[in-house]
């Protein structure tokens, strides 16, 4: 890779913001099939234990284009209470990866007999990765640029709360709550950290008769020192099994989604067609996500959607 490309790369990635410092979690398209992926707080809301298996490869076709591999699942255990896990790697471009692990504890409090409203938090510890040898530099004696590979765990936490109804839910989460060291040498204090995320979404379900419905979603999120991104997320769905959707991520990219829900399986693909100048190396993104739904009984929910929503008794939705 030339140093024109590199540096266009960078600026890509990082919106012209060091990237210790500014946005440092991987997107997801499809964030309204997995929301645990984004909201601790879903931990727990179904009324059945599902498993997720993800991969977001960005910028397809174009050398050492970020690649986001997870595997997730929640459940419901007695007296309210939801725990969840998840295992994640991404690597943001080749010399920049992070592999980690989140465990859920969630609490879960009835508003009435339809309403609900669910807390959580996540510990995660991850491990970063920078790797200069997959650097091309002008000053190869930048001592900022000496370590060779440098490796260091950290440690943070993800907050999440969502209320949720008859045929709506809406929440917020913070992730990298502490904001904890990232250990990385060469880079100031205060670059060299996790950076407080927010995220906002809300969601809600219409049905036009027995066999289709609507589900209009919206996510944003932002951080202290980069501006505010946001997904508009059409979804319809047909005989709660069969669904597609149109996205619109603003100032990145707009995107198609298809997918099939039964009982006990899920799977999404999404295709995304880059509207900045990424589009240059490669217009295209794709997202797989596999979903596995197990059965449960006696738990504190007791009625269960194909549509993948968490229900309390009659038609609480939260996916």
């Amino acid at each position: 890779m030339d140093m024109k490309k590199l540096a266009l790369l960078c600026g890509l990635l990082f919106g012209g913001i060091s990237w210790m410092n500014a946005q440092q979690l991987s997107r997801q398209t499809q964030f309204i099939f997995n929301t645990y992926s984004v909201n601790p707080a879903v931990a727990g809301t179904k009324t059945y234990t599902p498993f997720y298996a993800s991969y977001r490869h960005q910028w397809a076709g174009f050398k050492e284009a970020p690649v986001t591999y997870s595997l997730s699942g929640h459940t419901a255990l007695p007296n309210r209470v939801g725990i969840g896990g998840k295992l994640f790697h991404d690597d943001t471009g080749g010399a920049i990866s992070k592999t980690g692990m989140e465990l859920t504890g969630s609490y879960h409090v009835d508003l009435n007999n339809q309403d609900a409203v669910s807390f959580g938090l996540s510990a995660v510890v991850g491990q970063y990765r920078f790797d200069n040898n997959k650097l091309n530099v002008y000053h190869e004696d930048d001592p900022a640029l000496s370590q060779g590979v440098e490796k260091n765990i950290n440690f943070d936490a993800n907050f999440g709360l969502m209320v949720y109804g008859l045929n709506y839910f809406f929440g917020f989460a913070i992730p990298n709550l502490i904001q904890t060291n990232l250990g990385i040498e060469g880079v100031s204090e205060t670059q060299n950290e996790n950076a407080r995320h927010f995220h906002f979404m809300g969601s809600y379900l219409y049905y036009f008769n027995d066999d289709f419905a609507i589900q209009p979603s919206a996510l944003a999120r932002f951080t202290a020192s980069s501006p505010v991104q946001f997904d508009i997320y059409m979804k319809g769905v047909f005989q709660e099994m069969f669904w597609g959707a149109l996205v619109y991520r603003h100032k990145d990219a707009v995107a198609v989604a298809l997918g099939v829900e039964t009982s006990q399986f899920a799977l999404g693909y999404s295709y995304d067609l880059t509207t900045t100048d990424a589009a240059n190396f490669s217009p295209h993104t794709h997202e797989i996500t596999l979903g596995y739904y197990l059965a449960r009984k006696g738990t504190y929910f007791n009625e269960k959607s194909l549509l993948g929503p968490k229900r309390l008794e009659r038609s609480r939705v939260v996916r």
